[in-house]
């Protein structure tokens, strides 16, 4: 039996011999583990694609983002990157971004990053080098993208979990001291994009954390609010927001962190919105916010105060050519200034339009607000120097 055997296992080994060599066996292509560990490496010409890797790519000069982020990136500056949809860091994920990058987000496509809760997003710019995120159209305009959503695990108001009104993507918890990464000298351009009658802000901070760093940024000719703050405890420093199509700064929700160094020209609303969707919101620590310039004509009202129930004071606040100084929308806000929960102290109303109130507020509580010689963001109504080199748009 065994010689027989023998001859068979000779046989099969020939048979196999002659098929392998045969001109019609398939190619056999040997792919890297590299291209699929969500890091640009290798001969890649953007994450996980080109050179070695297979499927579609663009050309070497662009990299696509879209889709879901869940691992750690970063990107490089010689990239000129395309936002072409929507894309969302996941949890653990982080998207780190080097000076001098631009993203240039298709319109009309649903573009927008977001930051899920535990997600990181790190922008780290430089004075004559910052991170662009803007519209790739030839013409730009207000709106042909969405806009930066960032969600945090830091408490809000109301309950302790909230969902975004603009994306599906939840927020808020009980970290105070949460972070979602860091965030100096950022332009976003031409974002606000409209959702189901809503448009995204430029930056939305969902529930952000105070251990998040926001430094050095821009909103310009968003076509909803340049920034927007919703629950949350992050605070900010040397922020601009430049002709955007409903507020500069609006506070949601009660947010409870601190703003300093805020130049703020051009919407269409108001420099500073604070209102509340939730009904009856209990009273938080006081927000502290500090060094401000709102310069019109455009914007008509320095500060929009229409609905909550959160504690505010503002010192050293500049405006010019203002046609309301503070503009308080009904009788529960009027009964939260009677309470002393609104303060102004060291508050300027220069150069004011024809017909000028300081504010419509009627109640007893008149010292809510005190006049005073002030420099605002640093130079008035004029650009200050924390603004050079790494902003745009500013008259």
């Amino acid at each position: 039996m065994k010689p027989i055997l023998s001859k068979i296992f000779l046989c099969g080994m020939l048979l196999l011999a002659m098929s392998c060599s045969s001109d019609d066996a398939p190619e056999i292509m040997e792919v890297e583990l590299t291209c699929f560990d969500g890091i640009l490496n290798g001969d890649e010409v953007t994450v996980d694609c080109g050179g070695a890797c297979p499927g579609f790519c663009p050309t070497e000069s662009e990299g696509i983002l879209e889709g879901e982020l869940v691992s750690r990136i970063q990107l490089e500056a010689s990239v000129e990157y395309r936002l072409t949809g929507p894309y969302l860091v996941r949890d653990k994920a982080e998207l780190s971004i080097p000076a001098g990058t631009v993203i240039k987000a298709d319109p009309g496509k649903g573009a927008y990053i977001a930051v899920a809760q535990g997600g990181r997003l790190n922008v780290f710019g430089q004075p004559d080098n910052p991170v662009i995120i803007t519209s790739g159209a030839q013409n730009p305009v207000p709106g042909d993208w969405g806009g930066i959503v960032i969600s945090g695990r830091a408490p809000i108001n109301g309950e302790n979990l909230g969902r975004s009104d603009i994306i599906d993507i939840f927020y808020g918890g009980s970290t105070a001291t949460d972070t979602s990464g860091v965030l100096n000298y950022l332009r976003v351009e031409y974002a606000g994009a409209e959702v189901n009658d809503r448009k995204f802000d430029a930056i939305a901070f969902y529930g952000v954390g105070s251990l998040t760093t926001v430094t050095r940024v821009q909103a310009f000719e968003s076509l909803g609010n340049g920034i927007r703050f919703i629950g949350g405890t992050v605070n900010t420093k040397w922020v601009v927001a430049t002709n955007n199509g409903e507020n500069a700064i609006a506070m949601t929700n009660d947010w409870s962190g601190k703003g300093e160094f805020w130049h703020l020209s051009g919407s269409k609303n108001a420099g500073i919105q604070i209102r509340s969707d939730i009904e009856n919101p209990p009273q938080t620590a006081i927000d502290s916010i500090r060094n401000i310039s709102i310069i019109g004509p455009s914007l008509e009202i320095g500060l929009d105060y229409t609905s909550g129930n959160g504690r505010y004071t503002f010192t050293n606040v500049y405006t010019n050519g203002l046609s309301t100084g503070i503009r308080v929308d009904n009788a529960v806000v009027s009964s939260n200034i009677e309470l002393g929960n609104l303060q102004l102290d060291s508050v300027e109303f220069d150069n004011p339009q024809i017909d000028f109130i300081p504010t419509n507020y009627t109640g007893d509580n008149t010292s809510f607000y005190t006049e005073a010689t002030t420099d605002g963001a640093g130079n008035r109504a004029q650009l200050p120097n924390w603004t050079n080199g790494w902003t745009r748009g500013i008259d």
